[in-house]
């Protein structure tokens, strides 16, 4: 009976499968490159499915991967799904800023984090900028006796590095100290603009314009050493500069504090030069010093319709607070209009930014933004604000929140009449040893960007804080590709002191 059994058994199944193999269609029938398998044709819902997997299904099936099958090509379906079944969509690894998942992993628009290079020591804000043109990214990195220029790529990856040295490495002169480096777009190309103090940061005050090739290297001369023309010697003062060129790109505007903290003058004053340093406005006071307060030099812009902007920040004596102060200039320095200030607190420095958004934003005087930070009672909330309407009753606006104790160290983007913000949330807990006993070493902190009209985001949410240098209190933006920004900034640990960079889509 057992016998008898298995036989109409295998009877029965040998019935069932010949029927399935009838219903499956013809066996060679090609399948569309698209993996699209119409039903009854080869793969189709009946075809050798085992328990409700389908054989041609792809390995991918999440982003422009869901629904894939496998492609008919050259008489055999994909052992290993291509673009071919996934679509012309389909990326191996993402490149483009299209709202799609295009690898099929789950996540859309990654951002991309990359190790730049090596430093040899922390930089302080006014040591680093940036600057985009045709030829690369290139970024000015100053140290004690030169200023390195690095050349990248839109991947922001290292394609070469020139430098710059200091007048005193070149003439055999007395050393003195770098004070600021600015990379610049002026009429005769790229430029390194920096300014020196004294070792002992006394005076005096100077500062250069140093012309660059496409490539980011300095033009020799044909007698030796370098072309570059000095723009400002000031014998008593100290403090540091702000520089701005004109639209044309071929006029400069200065900005320094004249005195110093033991004389009893500290005012904010300004010049004019061209590109070689002839004087076109003689030195003036911008902002004269009020009592029991010290002026801090902020931003300065040159707008569209000749004129320039400055802001400064007062810091009032005996921790009272701080304001920040807003003018204009005529092309000779001369003011317009009325000064405007807005409140800000103490134990949290302003840092005031000036952007100009462009045409795209509207006329000379509507497109300018100002970028500050803002911390105040009664919840002592770390902000970042924005002022628009400068020039028309704007005030200063939320537009970002770092918890409490993190401090934002913030870098702003004008792109097509679109304000764009990176900041580093930074944090450090004094009561625990720094690492390797360096005082510098051992912050901590997150990467945040902000698009306007979109909401703020975390970068690298699901990584480990940031190891960050106590001199992480900048972040560097840059336009890479149509919707795809680039950041660049610094990390430490106690292997070493390194220029990080991420790359991300906007929306």
């Amino acid at each position: 009976m057992t016998a008898k059994w298995l036989s109409a058994g295998v009877g029965l199944l040998l019935v069932v499968a010949s029927s399935g193999c009838e219903s499956s269609g013809a066996k060679d029938a090609p399948v569309p490159d698209s993996g699209t398998v119409e039903d009854g044709g080869p793969g189709g819902e009946d075809a050798g499915s085992d328990a409700g997997v389908d054989p041609l299904a792809c390995e991918k099936q999440q982003g422009v991967c869901a629904g894939a099958r496998r492609a008919w090509v050259d008489g055999a379906y994909e052992q290993e799904c291509t673009g071919r079944s996934y679509g012309t969509d389909f990326e191996a690894a993402e490149t483009r800023c299209d709202g799609l998942d295009n690898d099929c992993d789950g996540v859309t628009d990654p951002e991309v984090r990359s190790r730049v290079t090596s430093l040899e020591a922390g930089l302080f804000a006014g040591y680093a900028s940036s600057l985009q043109t045709e030829h690369g990214v290139f970024m000015a990195v100053g140290s004690p006796d030169d200023v390195r220029i690095l050349r990248l790529d839109s991947k922001l990856v290292l394609q070469a590095t020139t430098r710059v040295p200091m007048p005193w490495v070149r003439t055999g002169g007395t050393p003195e100290a770098l004070q600021r480096t600015q990379l610049m777009r002026t009429a005769n190309g790229l430029a390194l603009y920096y300014s020196t103090v004294a070792r002992n940061a006394g005076a005096p005050l100077r500062a250069y314009l140093v012309p660059l090739d496409d490539l980011g290297a300095p033009i020799p001369l044909p007698e030796g050493g370098l072309v570059e023309y000095p723009l400002l010697d000031r014998p008593l003062d100290q403090e540091s500069t702000r520089v701005a060129t004109s639209p044309a790109g071929d006029r400069l505007v200065i900005l320094w504090i004249a005195g110093s903290a033991q004389t009893s003058s500290m005012e904010v004053m300004g010049t004019v030069t061209d590109v070689e340093g002839h004087v076109l406005s003689a030195p003036k006071v911008l902002f004269k010093k009020v009592a029991n307060i010290s002026p801090r030099l902020g931003s300065v812009i040159w707008l569209r319709n000749g004129e320039v902007l400055a802001a400064m920040v007062d810091v009032r004596h005996g921790n009272l607070g701080e304001a920040v102060r807003l003018r204009r200039f005529d092309a000779n320095l001369d003011p317009i209009g009325e000064e405007r200030s807005f409140e800000t607190s103490a134990y949290f420095p302003a840092t005031p930014l000036l952007v100009d958004l462009g045409a795209a934003r509207g006329g000379p005087l509507e497109s300018p933004v100002l970028v500050m930070r803002m911390a105040g009672a009664p919840d002592w909330i770390r902000r970042i604000q924005v002022v628009q309407n400068l020039f028309h009753g704007g005030v200063p606006e939320d537009w970002v929140t770092t918890p409490k104790p993190h401090v934002a160290w913030f870098g702003a983007f004008a792109d097509e009449g679109v304000l764009r913000l990176a900041w580093l949330s930074s944090f450090k807990d004094f009561s625990a040893p720094s690492p390797g006993g360096n005082i510098n070493i051992g912050w901590s902190g997150r990467l945040g960007t902000l698009d306007e009209g979109h909401s703020q985001v975390e970068r690298f949410a699901e990584s480990e804080p940031l190891p960050l240098h106590g001199s992480s209190q900048w972040v560097l933006m840059e336009k890479l590709e149509p919707r795809r920004m680039g950041a660049l900034y610094m990390t430490a640990t106690t292997d070493g002191v390194s220029l990080d960079a991420v790359r991300y889509c906007t929306p």
